[in-house]
Formats: structure tokens, C-alpha cells, sequence
């Protein structure tokens, strides 16, 4: 039966590796209740507590491949969009930002 509560958002994710709830599974299709989501960021609290994504886990967000920012009103996100989670902790999303600040400290940290 179809959601009746026009305030609920079907999308589908896309995780780049299966999340530690469901871990032979990449794709999964959740519903969100834009009366508890005001921006970006409670979509991303939603999908990390849902799938046990530990807190120290950043989800950046992906609608055909255009990021999403954290601070962007849910309305951005539409019924039955298609979204591409892609997992980061703190250590690697560090060091990332550490190289691009300059290229040639890759071949230090190698």
C-alpha cells in the first residue's frame, strides 16, 4: 500500500560499500518524514542510525553525482530520487583534505 502521508519521501540509496545493518546489500529503498528532516543532515542521521553506521562515520550525500550539502533544505530531495551514500571516517576524510591542500604530501603519506 502506497505511503499516505504527503509529508513522506520515498528515495532510493546507494551505498559505494553495504552498511554494517545490512551487509550483503548496496541498494535499499527508505521512507522519510519530512516533518522530522529539516535539512540534509537529518536525512544523513536517519540512514546512519537505521543502518548502524557508528557515529564517527561521515555520510556525504549524492543526487546524480552532485553533492549535497549538509545545510540545504530537505526539500531539495524529491519522491523516489536516487541517492548515493559514500562513508567517510574521520581519518581518512582527514588525510584527504590534507593531500588536497597539497598534492605532494601523497607521496609522504604512502
Amino acid at each position: 500500500m502506497a505511503a499516505s502521508n504527503t509529508n513522506v519521501i520515498r528515495v532510493r540509496l546507494y551505498f559505494d560499500y553495504p552498511p554494517p545493518s545490512v551487509s550483503d546489500c548496496r541498494m535499499c529503498w527508505v521512507l522519510v518524514d519530512l516533518n522530522k528532516c529539516r535539512v540534509v543532515a537529518d536525512i544523513a542521521s536517519v540512514i546512519r542510525e537505521k543502518f548502524d553506521f557508528s557515529r564517527r562515520s561521515i555520510l556525504s550525500l549524492f543526487i546524480e553525482d552532485c553533492y549535497l550539502s549538509h545545510t540545504e533544505s530537505v526539500y531539495v530531495v524529491r519522491d523516489n530520487d536516487s541517492i548515493r551514500c559514500v562513508t567517510h571516517t574521520h581519518t581518512r576524510l582527514a588525510r584527504h583534505v590534507f593531500i588536497q591542500s597539497d598534492p605532494r604530501l601523497a607521496l609522504d603519506l604512502r
